[in-house]
């Protein structure tokens, strides 16, 4: 008897961990689908701001090379992962130990991925709308274009 409802407590939790999930995920795609913009944007960091949640920072950028000369939107669900003005960018992601000022990154909106290219390292990142209120409140009080 003790096994029976072990075993009904373990497939309810189960399911209740599969609903969360699948739920979960589906929100993440309803809300990253508005990065299907168009937006490529090539350049060298120029600056890294850092803050105290899980590596979250800024990245400056010098634009190189952008497919669209201004971007700014607003998301409803929480702020754009990059900002283009004036021939400088900023993208707002986690930032690991590995970035550093002179490193090239190719960010490309479309396929929700940033390409890193430094003197020691070669490798890509994920780019997605930034709900974290901590994160938004971070790219309020740092960012170079302070328009959120």
């Amino acid at each position: 008897m003790k096994y029976v409802r072990f075993i009904v407590l373990l497939i309810i939790f189960i399911g209740i961990v599969v609903f969360i999930t699948k739920n979960g995920a589906k929100e993440y795609t309803e809300e990253n689908k508005v990065l299907r913009n168009g937006v490529v944007l090539e350049g060298t960091v120029s600056d890294i701001k850092r803050s105290d949640n899980h590596s979250f920072g800024i990245l400056t950028v010098d634009v190189l090379h952008s497919t669209i000369k201004e971007f700014s939107k607003k998301s409803k669900q929480g702020i754009y992962p990059y900002q283009i003005r004036d021939k400088k960018a900023e993208i707002y992601l986690p930032i690991y130990i590995e970035r550093q000022i002179g490193d090239h990154i190719q960010l490309i909106s479309d396929r929700q991925i940033i390409y890193y290219k430094g003197k020691n390292t070669k490798d890509e990142g994920e780019v997605y709308i930034i709900t974290n209120p901590s994160d938004v409140d971070f790219v309020k009080e740092n960012s170079i274009f302070n328009t959120h």
